[in-house]
């Protein structure tokens, strides 16, 4: 079975309909990067349409980021709005995380940071080069958050969370790794990844964010 793998979304929802036009579920494993929320204008209906895509596809994989990382750690703390991140507040104005889709803030903790399989390693930011503190949810070397040198693997390390310079997914042959951040989080452009059953890049696929996901 070949990959088709989701940069960040941060919550263009029409974008991602989009992006998803040119996947096959036929035949292609569908896998998230993480970042699903805050930014654009319709984190619940980005959460709400890819969780019925996990229920009718159960072979989905979804990856936790740092902003669903750091969006339960608010509900839980109970954080007062003026003490949130702009752009986390403003999403729960319109997504009531609180109270009404609570049950979203269970889902989003119990996101992988990970998934791995023969050929292809996924997370949110990579696998810093020392290896140190990848799991540790709160630091800067996590998984979640990290951006700089990677750690070189044998198999494709797909990642997301710092936009690439092009706006297009960009691949480095220094740490053999994919990054597919395309900058949807900036209101560029959103990007997908066809991997076949080798590790080996098939296609790109890159859609412009929808003038109806920008705030």
């Amino acid at each position: 079975m070949n990959y088709y793998i989701i940069g960040d979304v941060h919550g263009c929802y029409h974008t991602l309909k989009k992006i998803l036009n040119h996947w096959n579920p036929d035949d292609e494993q569908l896998i998230f990067v993480g970042d699903y929320i805050n930014k654009g204008r319709h984190s619940g209906k980005v959460v709400k349409y890819i969780r019925e895509l996990q229920q009718k596809y159960p072979d989905t994989i979804c990856i936790k980021g740092n902003h669903e990382y750091q969006m339960v750690k608010y509900i839980e703390d109970e954080t007062p709005y003026k003490d949130m991140k702009e752009n986390y507040s403003n999403t729960l104005k319109k997504y009531d995380l609180k109270d009404k889709q609570r049950d979203d803030v269970t889902w989003m903790k119990r996101l992988p940071l990970f998934h791995e399989n023969q050929v292809i390693y996924v997370s949110h930011a990579g696998v810093n080069f020392l290896g140190v503190r990848k799991f540790k949810e709160d630091s800067w070397w996590s998984v979640l958050r990290y951006r700089g040198k990677l750690r070189r693997m044998k198999k494709l390390q797909v990642i997301g969370h710092t936009p690439t310079l092009t706006e297009r997914p960009e691949f480095t042959e220094k740490f053999h790794s994919l990054n597919i951040d395309s900058g949807a989080g900036n209101f560029a452009n959103m990007s997908a990844v066809l991997i076949d059953a080798n590790g080996q890049l098939l296609n790109t696929f890159t859609e412009e964010v929808d003038k109806d996901d920008r705030p």
